[in-house]
This record gives structure tokens, C-alpha cells and sequence, in this order.
């Protein structure tokens, strides 16, 4: 089955940017994460080129990417109220409202997440093309309680709008629904239905960007479809490529936790008879996840039967 989703973390690009170029050593330290070298350099760069909405977007994702909430949606907002037409900014900045929603009291929650609802809203608005948000859109509305807003019914009309966007974005966001509506049999519905659309696994490998069905894949869908080929017992290579290409390609947006992914890929190197393969993937989830029962359960098998 799939499993549980997180609410989103939204940094995705291309930047607008406007006015002086962003020096180039901002993009390496920014692919590098050298996040304490950069923040100043924006800084600065922002105060003397004020209206360089490129750099002020990618202050913000620094800030997000840092999991400073407040400092992110500082930016963010500038950039709402600089640029209202533009989707992206009303996406980021709902996306981070979101996430301080989840750290504060009750009262505050209510009238961030009236805030977030607005914010990407307006963005599948002003973009109907706009996959991301409609995704975060369909989690948003699986999350919330009934009494901050929560509707499945919304949920399956955003996914219905993203199957239109993107055919297997649409039935995995279905699947997510029913499953959290504990209705497994409809999930799996979904889920091989997603699987059946076997074109967009080989799009996935080879990397074809130029193919319609490529342009809409988030990493996420990497799990999605790793996990759904291990539920139809579907080609255990394909399963594990697709792993691989999640933790290699992981960040904030990503919606399961990179724990998830190694564990994943520890019991499908399980049964293939790779233990000390197996074994180093849970090393690495419990390194991300002390907590992590189900990985300490497998590893304090793993080294049991290499004992014997």
C-alpha cells in the first residue's frame, strides 16, 4: 500500500527574475547547500537590487529549505504582493503558511490555514496547468480536520483536475484519497491503474523529457510507482531503480520520508539475498530516524540470521 503522505514543503523552480543577473556562484552554492555562504550573499545582492524578484525567490527557498518558516514566508509574501499574477509565489507562500500551521497553537492554525487555502486558490487560478498545487491542494483537504476545513469531496475534485493535468498524477492522488478514507479496495484501484500506464515508467527510465507524459512527473511519483510495482509484485528492478531515483533526487517537497525510501529498498534487497546491502539502507533509515521501529525490527533480524 502506499503510504502516508506528508503536508508539502513547496520549493519548486524556474525563478522570474528581473533587473541585475544573479551571479552564477549563487546556483553552485545553492545546488551544493551551502546555505549559510548563500543567505548573506542574497542579502546583500537583495538590498542593492530590490526589485530582483529571482533573488528574493531563492532567499525564500533558502529559508525553506532551512525549515525557517517565518523568515520564508517573509520573502514569499513580498513577492505575492509585488507580483499577484504570478502562481508560483501564491504556491510557495501558502506552502510555508502551512508548515507554521502545523507548529502553532490551535487558534493560530485556524486563521494560517484560511491563509494557505487562499494562497493556492489563487495559484490553480491563475494556472490551470498547475500540477503541484493541485496536489498540495488534494493533501491540504485529506489533512485538515472537518472542523478547519478537511473534505474529501474537495480533495477528489482537485484530483480530478490533476488527472486532467497529468493522468497518473490524478489516479495516485485518488489512490491517496481512499486510502485515507480507509476504503483499500478503491485505493488499489487507482493504484494499479497508475502502474497500468506502463509508457510513463519507461518515460521515468529514459528520461525523455520532451514527451508530454514526462513534463508533469514530481519525485514524489518515484515512490508512488516504486511502491506500487512492489504491491503488484511488478518487476523488482524497476522497483528499485525508481527507489534509487527518489533518494537521489530527494528535498523538501518530497512528500514521504527519505527513511521510508531506504527501508523500502533494504526488504526488496532482502529478497534478493543481499543482507549487508540490505543492511547498510537501514543503517542509513535509522540514521534518519532514530524512531524508526520497523527499521530496527529489520535490522535486529538481518543480524540475527547472519549470527547463525
Amino acid at each position: 500500500m502506499m503510504k502516508r503522505h506528508y503536508f508539502l514543503l513547496i520549493f519548486c523552480f524556474p525563478f522570474f527574475g528581473f533587473g541585475q543577473e544573479i551571479p552564477n556562484d549563487f546556483y553552485a552554492l545553492w545546488a551544493s547547500k551551502s546555505y549559510d555562504e548563500l543567505t548573506p550573499k542574497l542579502e546583500q545582492f537583495i538590498i542593492l537590487h530590490p526589485t530582483n524578484y529571482e533573488a528574493i525567490e531563492l532567499l525564500g527557498d533558502v529559508y525553506g529549505s532551512q525549515l525557517n518558516w517565518n523568515s520564508a514566508a517573509y520573502y514569499y509574501e513580498k513577492l505575492v504582493k509585488a507580483q499577484p499574477r504570478v502562481a508560483d509565489y501564491h504556491y510557495k507562500y501558502g506552502g510555508v503558511l502551512g508548515q507554521k500551521a502545523k507548529q502553532s497553537s490551535r487558534f493560530d492554525a485556524f486563521s494560517l490555514i484560511h491563509q494557505v487555502k487562499k494562497s493556492f486558490s489563487q495559484a490553480a487560478t491563475l494556472d490551470s496547468k498547475h500540477w503541484e498545487v493541485r496536489w498540495a491542494l488534494v493533501e491540504l483537504y485529506v489533512q485538515l480536520p472537518a472542523f478547519l476545513g478537511g473534505s474529501y469531496k474537495k480533495a477528489l475534485a482537485y484530483a480530478e483536475e490533476l488527472e486532467s493535468i497529468s493522468k497518473i498524477n490524478g489516479y495516485f492522488a485518488k489512490a491517496y484519497i481512499y486510502e485515507h478514507k480507509k476504503d483499500i479496495d478503491q485505493s488499489n484501484i487507482f493504484v494499479k491503474k497508475a502502474v497500468n500506464l506502463r509508457q510513463t515508467i519507461s518515460c521515468l527510465k529514459h528520461q525523455n523529457k520532451q514527451q508530454s507524459e514526462c513534463k508533469s512527473h514530481n519525485n514524489s511519483l518515484h515512490y508512488d510507482l516504486a511502491l506500487a510495482c512492489i504491491t503488484e509484485e511488478i518487476d523488482m528492478r524497476s522497483s528499485i531503480f525508481l527507489l534509487n531515483k527518489y533518494i537521489s533526487e530527494f528535498n523538501s517537497i518530497d512528500r514521504t520520508p527519505l527513511e521510508m525510501a531506504h527501508y523500502q529498498l533494504a526488504r526488496l534487497y532482502l529478497k534478493q539475498q543481499k543482507k549487508d546491502v540490505a543492511l547498510h539502507h537501514l543503517e542509513t533509515s535509522l540514521k534518519l530516524n532514530s524512531k524508526f521501529e520497523s527499521a530496527k525490527n529489520e535490522k535486529k533480524r538481518i543480524l540475527m540470521s547472519k549470527a547463525h
